[in-house]
């Protein structure tokens, strides 16, 4: 099945929480439409028809999309580690490195980017079929631990071992002599997507499931975490330790941020304010909840659950999450357009509204290592740059076409900001901290540039 992101108007009532569509970012709030166009103007599948038991032709992929100008070839990593001189370089060029997603190119199979001197040069990942998704999600990290940054990369919508859209997450190693190496899921899940959401510092890696159903609880989510090249080790809210319950459609790993230490956020965006115990369907709607892991390697675990502050109907509470390193936590909640920053603590110090004319402020989260915090409100609102020790340092972005800001990354002293449906096929814009205007970064080719940023 081709993978979609239905681009509803985020006026309208949400749709029950255990029937979301598999979709990386629908409007909060909003009633998921009957089908929904791509800046290349294709019509995508319905919301009801885009069920994961849908199976897909498999077709190996290679990547073969050059920058406009001279050509640019397909990275693999640099030939010697050694070359890559910083946390954040994969390519070797000494500079650091972005990588952007388009999981609509090709076919649905996905393509993946490195940004690196404001020029995108595509990365080959060999072996993906029609409709995997690649580049749904995306991090940077050094996972293997050498001197060059790698890339993971998920997949969602990949068929594993039979079973249509269970997910893959690809780790495409900087400094050259390893091939890709592909993750899944222990137990492979239809319709899961494992891959959907994505956390990386150093070797240690959490993917998430939300799709994952749970005891026969459909859609209750699962994250896997993983330490060097040891295996996934599931987490969901009937682990162990872990705050909260399993319940039917609450999407536990939506989105993930790591922590302090071996801390681990975990997003719960779909879950209903229904007290405590097991339950299914009543409560406040879609209010969310953010699951804070103190430990993901611990056994047993242990942590702390937040719910919605508002305690409001399609709050969408957690569904962006992001730590500022030394600072503190932020929680996004698109639904009613604010996000939450906590102290290490966990305690509410501020809280940011969206403004006149932006909605689904708090759609995309991201963190520079100097403290700042920049927001996504993609509807409308453009991106706000926030200082987490300064509240009168503040930067905003207008809103432009293309959905500006349903992806954001920090990368030294750039913003790069995804814009999937500019057109003609996406783009990001590269902001550096004194400029003025962003410089617009584009592909040849493509669908939905941009959808995913990490730096």
């Amino acid at each position: 099945m081709t993978p979609t992101h239905p681009r509803p108007t985020p006026d309208a009532d949400p749709a029950p929480a255990a029937q979301h569509p598999p979709a990386a970012a629908t409007a909060p709030a909003t009633e998921h439409p009957t089908a929904t166009q791509t800046a290349s103007g294709t019509q995508q599948p319905s919301a009801a028809r885009i069920a994961p038991v849908v199976r897909r032709v498999a077709v190996v992929l290679a990547v073969a999309l050059v920058l406009a100008g001279p050509a640019a070839p397909l990275l693999a990593g640099p030939a010697v580690a050694g070359a890559c001189a910083s946390a954040a370089d994969f390519d070797g060029d000494g500079v650091d490195d972005v990588v952007a997603g388009d999981p609509f190119a090709d076919g649905g199979r996905g393509a993946v980017y490195v940004i690196s001197r404001d020029r995108a040069a595509p990365v080959a990942v060999p072996g993906l079929a029609r409709g995997d998704g690649l580049g749904w999600s995306v991090r940077l990290a050094r996972v293997d631990g050498d001197a060059c940054s790698d890339l993971v990369i998920g997949a969602p919508y990949a068929d594993v071992d039979g079973r249509a859209d269970a997910g893959a997450v690809y780790v495409v190693h900087g400094g050259g002599g390893r091939p890709p190496e592909r993750l899944t899921a222990p137990e492979p899940q239809q319709g899961a997507h494992f891959g959907w959401s994505l956390a990386a510092r150093g070797g240690l890696v959490a993917v998430g499931a939300p799709y994952e159903d749970d005891g026969g609880r459909p859609d209750a989510g699962a994250a896997y975490v993983r330490r060097g090249t040891n295996r996934l080790t599931r987490i969901g809210q009937d682990s162990p330790g872990v705050p909260g319950n399993s319940e039917p459609g609450d999407q536990f790993g939506w989105s993930l941020a790591f922590g302090p230490g071996n801390g681990l956020v975990v997003g719960v965006p779909y879950e209903n304010d229904d007290g405590a115990g097991r339950q299914a369907g009543s409560g406040v709607s879609d209010s969310g909840a953010a699951v804070f892991l103190d430990d993901v390697l611990a056994s047993p675990l242990s942590g702390t659950k937040l719910d919605s502050p508002a305690d409001a109907r399609g709050d969408r509470y957690g569904y962006a999450v992001a730590y500022v390193e030394g600072r503190g936590y932020a929680v996004g909640a698109p639904g009613s357009g604010y996000v939450q920053l906590l102290d290490q603590g966990r305690r509410q110090v501020r809280r940011l509204s969206q403004e006149e004319g932006g909605r689904a402020f708090g759609f995309s989260l991201a963190a520079s290592a100097d403290g700042r915090l920049a927001i996504g409100a993609p509807y409308g609102g453009g991106v706000r740059v926030v200082s987490w020790a300064d509240p009168g340092e503040e930067r905003r972005l207008p809103g432009g076409d293309g959905l500006f800001g349903w992806s954001v990354a920090f990368s030294g002293n750039k913003l790069y900001v995804g814009q999937p449906d500019a057109r003609p096929y996406g783009r990001v814009a590269v902001a550096a901290r004194n400029a003025q205007d962003p410089v617009p970064v584009q592909p040849p080719a493509g669908v939905d540039f941009g959808a995913a940023v990490a730096g």
